[in-house]
């Protein structure tokens, strides 16, 4: 039971983390033991969690970045990529915001979504649509695909 405890919360901590975020969470939870269902569920959780703290880190740098040279850099290259991805936000809103998060690249995921959702100046209601709408189906299907590798390998009973 501890055992459990202890691999779904390192389940939730890794899939909170920027760069790793669900994508690494789910073979987390999966080779610590838990059933593929449990990992999915912990990894988009924790990923749904980096949310409100990716659009309060935006928002800040935004406001304040162009005070450090390498801030603003980064956030210009940032911007930069996140603008070739704008059309699908102008013409689809919260659907083109969770096809943008949903896509397995990098820079695709919840802090690109949140960075391309800023630059468009959409609503809170639609960032946060998009935003959990994407994860929740990049987790089910990031999930669904391990879950198939791992019983294909033999790993899951």
């Amino acid at each position: 039971m501890a055992d459990s405890i202890l691999a779904v919360l390192a389940t939730v901590g890794v899939s909170i983390v920027p760069v790793l975020e669900l994508r690494a969470g789910i073979p987390l939870g999966l080779l610590l033991g838990l059933p593929p269902a449990v990992a999915t569920a912990a990894a988009i959780f924790g990923n749904i969690l980096q949310i409100q703290a990716a659009l309060a880190v935006v928002a800040a740098v935004r406001r304040y970045g162009g005070r450090f040279t390498g801030l603003a850099r980064w956030l210009e290259r940032v911007e930069r990529r996140a603008t070739h991805h704008a059309s699908l936000l102008n013409r689809y809103g919260w659907i083109g915001l969770a096809a943008f998060v949903l896509l397995p690249l990098p820079g695709t995921g919840v802090w690109g979504g949140v960075v391309l959702a800023r630059l468009l100046q959409l609503g809170a209601g639609v960032t946060w649509l998009g935003l959990g709408i994407g994860v929740a189906l990049s987790g089910l299907f990031f999930g669904l695909g391990w879950g198939g590798v791992l019983a294909g390998l033999g790993f899951l009973r």
